[in-house]
């Protein structure tokens, strides 16, 4: 059978390199954090401040967590701050980015089946030292996983097995591309009834495809997962999110770094100057002011370490100029395009033999 929950230990075989990332993140440890009001199970979410992240003490000479969580309607909080896992390659470069980020003080790991970087995931986990219980991990369903709710119960268990542990946080449809959601939705409900999933939600889901599911008489998602950032802030979706109690978790926080100035003369470069801090930071502190779930992605300590965008605030002037960079600029166009794809489309079986079998998306 599966590992208990608690089954993640240190392993002392590779303790090296996450002995010489928590001796770096060891300043991460001062005074625990106040909480924004980001409270779905209550009717609300912070949307305009939110208190500098600062790291909780830790034990056993490891840093403590990072920031604030987000209380999901049923009441799982989700530790608002977490660690793409999109593109990081497996073996190593994963592993390691994970343990970095776990020893910076985050507690969230984002990941999916598609990434092939579950068993990854895992192993920085356990070489980090922490215990399965002290991180949040999200993962989620392939869209080639959507042909029965056979397939759909089979998925999961795989990614417990690659996980190492017997249920996640939160298991996510990865994109509506892979149609059959009035079979497969109701089978993530009742994994997470099973106890396999703290959480259920969805990724790169529209407001029409949302809509259809409330239509058919189902549960609202606790996530949706989309891109998400300075340059595509979605606020007609965030607003649907936040009328139907929805978190949004946004992906590509950063646009994959597309829209960064290389003179720091841009609105987000002198915003980075005014606060010290990387354009970067700043656009994932502007996510997390927002009430967003925030999940950047790097492979580099320094840069995960950046990333978690703690130790200052915006103002509200400085919120309201990056409001003005919204420009509907999408860095993951083929996966956000998912968002527009019919419900009558989506909702029913992609037929035997359809050219449309072999196109479900990756992201």
């Amino acid at each position: 059978g599966l590992p208990i929950h608690d089954s993640f230990a240190a392993v002392d075989a590779h303790a090296s390199y996450a002995d010489a990332l928590a001796t770096e993140a060891s300043s991460l440890v001062v005074a625990a954090p106040q909480r924004p009001n980001n409270d779905l199970a209550n009717g609300s979410l912070a949307t305009e401040s939110c208190p500098v992240f600062v790291a909780q003490a830790g034990t056993n000479g490891r840093p403590g967590r990072l920031g604030s969580d987000v209380k999901l309607r049923r009441g799982v909080e989700v530790p608002q701050l977490g660690l793409g896992t999109f593109l990081s390659k497996t073996g190593s470069e994963c592993r390691n980015a994970v343990v970095a980020a776990l020893l910076a003080g985050y507690r969230h790991i984002d990941t999916a089946a598609a990434y092939k970087n579950e068993e990854d995931v895992a192993s920085g986990i356990r070489e980090a030292g922490f215990l399965r219980s002290d991180v949040f991990i999200t993962t989620k369903l392939q869209a080639n996983e959507h042909g029965s709710a056979e397939q759909v119960r089979s998925a999961l268990d795989a990614s417990l097995q690659r996980l190492g542990t017997d249920y996640v946080d939160l298991f996510l449809i990865h994109n509506p591309k892979g149609c059959n959601l009035l079979e497969v939705w109701p089978t993530m409900l009742e994994l997470r009834d099973k106890g396999l999933a703290r959480s259920v939600g969805i990724s790169n889901f529209g407001i029409e495809q949302l809509k259809g599911l409330k239509a058919a008489g189902l549960e609202a998602p606790e996530v949706n997962q989309i891109e998400l950032h300075c340059w595509w802030q979605q606020w007609d979706v965030v607003e649907y999110h936040r009328q139907e109690g929805i978190a949004t978790m946004a992906y590509s926080p950063l646009a994959r770094g597309q829209r960064f100035s290389t003179t720091g003369d841009s609105v987000l470069g002198k915003v980075a100057r005014d606060v010290a801090a990387t354009e970067a930071a700043v656009a994932v502190r502007w996510s997390l002011q927002c009430g967003h779930i925030v999940i950047p992605k790097s492979k580099d300590p320094h840069r995960i370490q950046q990333n978690a965008a703690d130790g200052f605030v915006l103002s509200e002037a400085q919120m309201a100029k990056i409001r003005g960079l919204d420009c509907g600029f999408k860095s993951m166009a083929a996966s956000s395009r998912c968002m527009e794809l019919p419900w009558d489309q989506v909702s029913k079986p992609i037929p035997e033999g359809s050219v449309d079998a072999g196109k479900r998306g990756r992201r």
